[in-house]
């Protein structure tokens, strides 16, 4: 909580961050990268599940 009460200059400036942080931008890099994939995956896992609700509604029901 008291980091938004310390001056400015306490956080670096972009050009500093990547050397500071290095090891965990790169971690952090990874995880990013799974999640986005992972999102990725479920959009289109929705997107494939719509497509056959969609589709199974327009059929006529057999039987």
């Amino acid at each position: 909580m008291s980091d938004r009460n310390e001056p400015e200059d306490a956080e670096p400036r972009n050009d500093q961050r990547g050397k500071q942080y290095g090891t965990i931008a790169s971690a952090g890099t990874e995880s990013t990268r799974e999640l986005r994939d992972v999102a990725r995956r479920r959009r289109e896992s929705e997107e494939k599940l719509q497509q056959h609700l969609l589709e199974a509604k327009e059929k006529p029901a057999e039987g």
